[in-house]
């Protein structure tokens, strides 16, 4: 019996890899486009599942394909302030915990998709753009998305609004009202660098260096 549960789990394992009968793989890239439009916020991508041979968590680009690596795997996106992340470092953060982050759990696999085997569909592009924040929620939507062909057909391009959500916010700090004081405890909390000097020294400095200069006691 054990023999057996164990044979079966080994079996649903190698079955994940490998496509249903008359089905196959097709290459898809999802793009977060619009992040110009947030110059206050860093997104990082962040995975979990069975098997992470990749950099992870990792920052997002808007020019650069998401990845979750391997379909069994999940991909949570983490919008942080870009001021909070450069005070207190990417490997300092819980994402998971952290009560300063927005997420998005992406619903759809970044790397690949599954068509059968007649389809003639090829590639997939999909643009995901952000709308904004609600509560500790990162809000996306699709917003355009260009399927290619082996048959000769021309490109499809599907455009799509932003989708009208009552109490979306612009900004991700109305979220986290304690970032500015995390950020300005994080700083007063750091050991001033070697070699690095605070304004009031430096301005003894120059006083004293005067005095020398001019012969004053």
């Amino acid at each position: 019996m054990i023999f057996l549960l164990i044979l079966s789990a080994l079996t649903l394992n190698a079955c994940a890899d490998v496509p249903v009968f008359d089905t196959r793989e097709i290459d898809r890239c999802v793009k977060i486009v619009n992040l110009d439009e947030f110059p206050e916020i860093v997104l990082v991508g962040h995975i979990t599942g069975p098997i992470i041979q990749c950099e992870n968590p990792y920052i997002i680009s808007s020019d650069t394909c998401l990845t979750q690596y391997y379909v069994a795997n999940d991909l949570t996106i983490y919008a942080i302030d870009k001021d909070y992340l450069e005070a207190k470092g990417l490997e300092n953060i819980d994402l998971e915990t952290d009560p300063n982050l927005c997420s998005f759990e992406v619903g759809v696999v970044p790397d690949i998709n599954v068509v059968h085997e007649n389809d003639p569909l090829i590639r997939e592009e999909v643009e995901y753009s952000i709308a904004g924040f609600s509560e500790n929620r990162l809000i996306t939507y699709t917003s355009k998305k260009v399927s290619k062909y082996n048959d000769g057909s021309p490109d499809r391009i599907e455009t799509f609004e932003e989708p009208d959500i009552p109490g979306i916010r612009a900004t991700i700090k109305e979220n986290a009202s304690s970032v500015e004081e995390n950020i300005s405890s994080i700083r007063e909390d750091m050991p001033m660098g070697e070699g690095e000097v605070n304004d009031e020294g430096i301005l003894v400095s120059i006083i004293r260096f005067l005095k020398d200069l001019f012969n004053i006691k």
